[in-house]
């Protein structure tokens, strides 16, 4: 019945909802981005979004060097005044990553705004390079341990601005869809992510995906507490249904697109909104360009228990395969 509910849910505000954009009084003069997956779909129209508001730089994380480069031409037309950076970020490496986060720590002055976006979708099982599997790797380890990499250039210019710097995570209402059994009582007596990387996990279709979301919405809650929201807000975001290119491993999905999607800009704009906007929010999760409830199974207290869990098992994976990650302080209890 619940799933039922956000299916209808989702459906009403895909048909009466219009996302609206950045107003124009919003300037961030001065300010440098970082967005990942910003060379398409909704990452790059985010990024664009954003340069046009007289952002001073911007940092185009890519995995494809050559896109992220046909990516920046686009924007610099609309906003030539920003400085557009190519960055290459694989999280399917750990190496990538960490080099990613020393580079932005070492060679910016200034991290204003990290926008974590990056992300895949498939339907079928598919190992990632790390071992674990391709969702797990991506949309969870890799969007973790950025937040975690990405914490000291971003507590550095709070300081020095005297105003937070902004995290924000994309994440998604399919999150609501997830089966929770996965995390809540995993198979075989295995921990969280070592159930969601063995193949007997994986239902063929969308149900890691949005399992994927679910640890992002996870995994939010357990960090913002681990931040100043004086220094750095953090929180978490639906974009909505949009047509992407992101979905073209999902056919019917594509095929619906057309009757419910917003356009790529239009889910964008809650990227910009989350990351920019609602000054008093902390660990919130946003939909609809506004603070909304969770689901009653997160902030149980058994959802209490499978953040804890997911959080310590995080951490561990991180400790043991990424030795050039410095997260020591990360590693005690709030």
């Amino acid at each position: 019945m619940s799933q039922l509910w956000n299916f209808i849910s989702m459906v009403w505000y895909q048909l009466t909802f219009k996302p609206q954009p950045l107003p124009d009084d919003i300037r961030l003069e001065g300010q440098t981005a970082i967005v990942t997956g910003s060379n398409v779909g909704l990452g790059f129209e985010a990024a664009r979004e954003l340069a046009s508001h007289g952002l001073a730089r911007l940092i185009l994380a890519v995995r494809d060097p050559a896109k992220g480069e046909a990516a920046k031409t686009k924007i610099a037309r609309e906003a030539p005044e920003c400085d557009i950076q190519v960055w290459s970020l694989d999280q399917e490496s750990w190496d990538s990553m960490a080099t990613f986060a020393e580079r932005a720590r070492t060679e910016l002055d200034r991290v204003d705004i990290v926008l974590l976006n990056a992300g895949l979708k498939r339907l079928e099982y598919t190992r990632s390079p790390t071992g674990h599997e391709a969702h797990v790797q991506t949309n969870h380890l890799g969007t973790a341990l950025l937040s975690l990499l990405l914490a000291e250039p971003l507590r550095r210019t709070a300081r020095q601005t005297r105003k937070p710097s902004r995290l924000t995570i994309t994440a998604s209402s399919v999150a609501f869809w997830a089966p929770i059994n996965d995390v809540q009582k995993p198979k075989g007596g295995k921990g969280i992510l070592a159930w969601l990387d063995d193949p007997a996990s994986f239902v063929p279709g969308v149900s890691h995906y949005c399992l994927s979301k679910l640890l992002d919405i996870f995994w939010t809650r357990a960090l913002a507490p681990r931040f100043d929201p004086k220094e750095v807000i953090v929180n978490t975001l639906n974009p909505g249904w949009c047509e992407s290119s992101f979905h073209r491993a999902d056919p019917q999905s594509e095929r619906f697109s057309k009757y419910l999607a917003w356009s790529s800009a239009q889910g964008a704009y809650h990227l910009t909104d989350a990351a920019v906007r609602h000054p008093d929010s902390h660990g919130a999760y946003l939909s609809e360009q506004r603070i909304r409830p969770i689901s009653g199974f997160i902030s149980s207290a058994e959802g209490q228990k499978v953040q804890q869990k997911l959080w310590d098992e995080t951490i561990a994976v991180i400790l043991e395969e990424c030795p050039k990650a410095n997260i020591e302080e990360f590693t005690k209890s709030t």
